[in-house]
């Protein structure tokens, strides 16, 4: 009997530790050690992404140090495009235009009043009266030609004046532009100077073919006239064979309306 009941405690004793082990969670340590391992593993490429980032990050910063060292001394080049607004040579005085143009001058043209032109004493004016002292009545067509060149004489010697004190001005500005390249510390400096001398040069030869094309147009009114002159004589003398020939046909048709036996 009292072994019937030890097996039946043993029993219920191990039925009791079966149910008590069945409700308590049981942990996998292997799959729980590989997920920490592959968490580390994330973290450990994350720190390392971080630190490349911070790299470029660095390098970045060093190149635009760089540059901006290199802006300074080398000179912005919008800066220096600004800087060509120069004191003494600024838009208007780059686009400048000097004289008249020749439509205006043909505009202006008096015709007649070359005739009372000496040009301050030194020609003879060429107007002047008949036996009777009266006025000679001139036709105009035949002086605008050269009171327009007269004209453009006129507007070359303004030209030409004008041409000569804008060449002082740059002369000075150049002296004082290489005194200030001379003085330069920076490149930045040098190089806006230098600019500012090319920009002065080339006004410089501009005023020289500004000087040189007004006299040009002198010249050529000269030869246009010339021209016009001999074209306008061969003209004449062809108006005057083909009179003479009109008149030759009518004084012989009325020789034959005189002398009816010539008929």
């Amino acid at each position: 009997m009292k072994k019937a009941y030890t097996i039946i405690l043993v029993a219920a004793t191990a039925a009791l530790g079966v149910f008590a082990f069945a409700g308590m969670p049981v942990i996998d340590a292997a799959n729980l050690a590989n997920h920490q391992v592959s968490h580390i593993a994330t973290i450990a490429k994350w720190v390392e992404n971080i630190a490349q980032l911070k790299a470029q990050i660095e390098q970045l910063k060093t190149q635009v140090g760089i540059q901006s060292d290199l802006r300074a001394w080398a000179g912005d080049p919008a800066k220096a495009a600004k800087a060509l607004a120069l004191d003494l040579l600024n838009e208007g005085d780059l686009t400048r235009e000097y004289g008249r143009a020749r439509d205006a001058i043909a505009r202006a043209a008096g015709s007649l009043g070359i005739l009372h032109d000496d040009d301050s004493g030194v020609f003879r004016k060429t107007s002047q009266p008949d036996l009777d002292g009266n006025a000679v009545v001139h036709d105009p067509t035949l002086y605008r030609r050269y009171t327009v060149l007269n004209q453009r004489q006129q507007n070359t010697r303004e030209v030409i004046d004008a041409m000569y004190a804008r060449r002082h001005e740059l002369s000075r500005e150049t002296a004082l532009t290489l005194a200030s390249l001379r003085a330069a510390s920076t490149d930045a400096e040098v190089r806006k100077l230098q600019a500012k001398l090319t920009v002065l040069n080339s006004q410089l030869a501009e005023t020289e073919n500004t000087r040189r094309r007004e006299v040009d147009e002198v010249v050529l009114q000269q030869i246009a006239n010339e021209s016009r002159h001999e074209m306008e004589q061969v003209a004449a003398a062809e108006l005057r064979a083909r009179d003479d020939y009109i008149s030759s046909r009518r004084v012989t048709a009325f020789m034959r309306t005189v002398n009816p036996s010539r008929k």
